[in-house]
């Protein structure tokens, strides 16, 4: 009300205009403030928060000076201990070099060597005939070329004396491996495999006891056997790998197909002959048969 007043007389008397409306925008300022009080507290401008990221600085600058101090105090102690180290694993080295190969065993206490195959039994035999015209590595190479082509253009009825022959020293190698098993001391064996292991070489075992008296083939393994030693079955071995797959596989695929094609009377060598070993094998295991029987 003052205030309209005020401005009422100024409009009558311009003297006094600039006066009265200086002072009416004090006591309006003056009035806004007073008026403020009564309604409303006056605002306080509080200082201005300081920004995460300035902080988060400072937090990591703080953790990264402690943590570089902690990580460089341990690197004198890998130093150490790798110094330390280093001795002990030049000691062991020292140790795995000087230790001594083990020895070898002497040939009259190891098994009996396998016999050589038809070819290697062929030329064996070559190169003691022309022992006196081989001097050098080249003169046994020339021989070897020679004693393959010869091979390869011999006839089944040619190869036969030495498949033949084969087969009397696999027998004989099978009585001696029989016999050295019943003489062999358990600690041979170990000095034997200790020395085949430093060579790189397969440890060998005793055969068990069991193995005496295997279980007897069947009738259609007993043709098998006899067809992989006929002429027909080893025209299919050295032919090798054909379409139809390997020379032991083309094998086994032709027994199989002439076995079914025979007649009972035909089978009836196989199957006794089975029949007969079986009856062997139940007397000397009968506690096996009994098991067999019962499973079945």
């Amino acid at each position: 009300m003052l205030s309209l007043f005020a401005r009422h007389i100024a409009s009558n008397f311009p003297v006094l205009r600039t006066n009265v409306l200086s002072s009416s925008v004090l006591t309006s300022s003056a009035f806004a403030a007073t008026r403020r009080t009564f309604f409303t507290t006056r605002r306080i401008q509080l200082p201005a928060a300081a920004s995460k990221s300035a902080s988060t600085k400072t937090t990591k600058k703080k953790t990264t000076k402690k943590t570089t101090a902690t990580k460089a105090a341990p690197k004198k102690a890998k130093a150490t201990t790798e110094v330390k180290s280093k001795p002990k694993s030049t000691a062991t080295s020292q140790k795995t070099v000087e230790r001594p190969p083990p020895k070898r065993v002497p040939k009259s206490e190891q098994p009996p060597s396998r016999p050589p195959n038809a070819y290697l039994l062929y030329f064996s035999k070559l190169v003691q005939e022309r022992r006196s015209d081989i001097k050098t590595t080249m003169d046994t190479q020339d021989v070897a070329k020679e004693a393959a082509v010869t091979w390869n253009n011999f006839t089944l009825a040619e190869k036969q004396p030495y498949y033949n022959e084969v087969e009397v020293l696999k027998k004989q190698y099978e009585e001696k491996l029989h016999d050295y098993w019943k003489t062999a001391s358990p600690k041979t064996v170990r000095k034997i495999n200790a020395r085949r292991k430093h060579d790189g070489r397969n440890k060998i075992h005793r055969p068990r006891q069991e193995n005496d008296y295997k279980r007897p083939k069947g009738p259609f393994f007993r043709f098998i056997e006899m067809f992989r030693k006929s002429d027909d079955g080893r025209a299919i071995q050295e032919a090798g790998t054909t379409t139809t797959g390997r020379g032991a596989v083309n094998v086994a695929r032709v027994a199989g197909e002439r076995w079914r094609a025979m007649s009972a009377s035909d089978k009836a060598p196989y199957v006794e002959a089975y029949q007969k070993e079986h009856n062997d094998w139940q007397t000397n295991h009968p506690s096996k048969s009994a098991s067999t029987s019962a499973s079945s």
